[in-house]
């Protein structure tokens, strides 16, 4: 298992977070946060971050919100799916605490895993539900 955070784990360039833009595949929103998800072809999880002066106006509540998003991240990025994240922060969320962030994050990271699996786009047309999975007998 891989817990580290190197820069083959972030969006770095503007093409990378205007292509997640773009197309976003999966929307998970809430109150404080949105995230926006796009398929990747590199086979691991990277994440972006959008953090506006706008929405959390002190630079210290700003780099708190980075630092906690991505701890959670490099946290369950072993059983998130393999696709790009951006994740915008809304008016308030600078306003948490720790543990309400923490939670928060934790709970839109399961959200993001379930609507990845209900999401098999190679396969599906619009309108219709995805095929179910078979399920092989372990011995």
């Amino acid at each position: 298992m891989i817990f580290g955070f190197s820069r083959n784990l972030r969006l770095l360039k503007a093409s990378e977070f205007k292509r997640v833009f773009d197309k976003a595949e999966i929307k998970v929103s809430d109150k404080n946060l949105l995230i926006l998800a796009r398929r990747n072809t590199l086979g691991i999880p990277r994440l972006g971050l959008v953090i506006a002066k706008k929405n959390i106006r002190t630079a210290v509540a700003r780099n708190k919100v980075k630092r906690i998003i991505r701890e959670t991240f490099r946290l369950s990025q072993n059983s998130l799916p393999e696709l790009d994240y951006v994740v915008l922060a809304r008016k308030g969320l600078g306003e948490l605490d720790n543990r309400q962030l923490h939670s928060l994050l934790d709970k839109q990271w399961l959200r993001v895993k379930k609507r990845s699996g209900q999401r098999d786009t190679s396969q599906t047309r619009p309108g219709t539900k995805a095929p179910a999975k078979a399920r092989t007998p372990v011995d």
